[in-house]
């Protein structure tokens, strides 16, 4: 049976929205380590990210301001304007175009949107003065 963890509520990731969180998971020498995640949804379908541009490994939610476009169609790397589908997080423009965003698998579960087998360690708030200022992914559409 696979073990579950919740992230949060279904209802708490609008449509068309994207939502960062940052957990902590232990690394192969079993050190913890700050793991920052989104999660996207397109209509009922959820769909998770390591919140980490494959051209230099910056979060994609580094620059605050107005992060969904209209259409809420792409995923926008704050830092150098990479453009990542939704539903595949492949990159199609951008400067690591041609590669994607790694894929966390989820599956929802009694109205919470769960990891599905990934080791967290044991910390609770990773020293984050206040976990809800966690900025939110930049989203644009073309």
């Amino acid at each position: 049976m696979s073990e579950l963890f919740a992230v949060c509520a279904t209802y708490e990731v609008d449509d068309g929205d994207a939502r960062g969180f940052v957990l902590a998971r232990l690394d192969e020498n079993g050190a913890v380590k700050r793991w920052p995640i989104l999660i996207a949804r397109q209509s009922k379908n959820y769909y998770g990210y390591e919140n980490a541009c494959p051209h230099e490994g910056t979060r994609l939610d580094l620059v605050p301001g107005e992060f969904l476009d209209r259409e809420g169609n792409f995923l926008t790397c704050g830092r150098h304007g990479a453009k990542f589908d939704f539903d595949t997080g492949h990159c199609f423009i951008g400067p690591c175009q041609g590669k994607a965003l790694t894929p966390i698998k989820l599956v929802i579960d009694d109205g919470d949107v769960c990891l599905v087998d990934v080791e967290l360690a044991e910390e609770d708030g990773l020293d984050i003065e206040d976990p809800n200022e966690v900025p939110e992914v930049l989203i644009t559409g073309d």
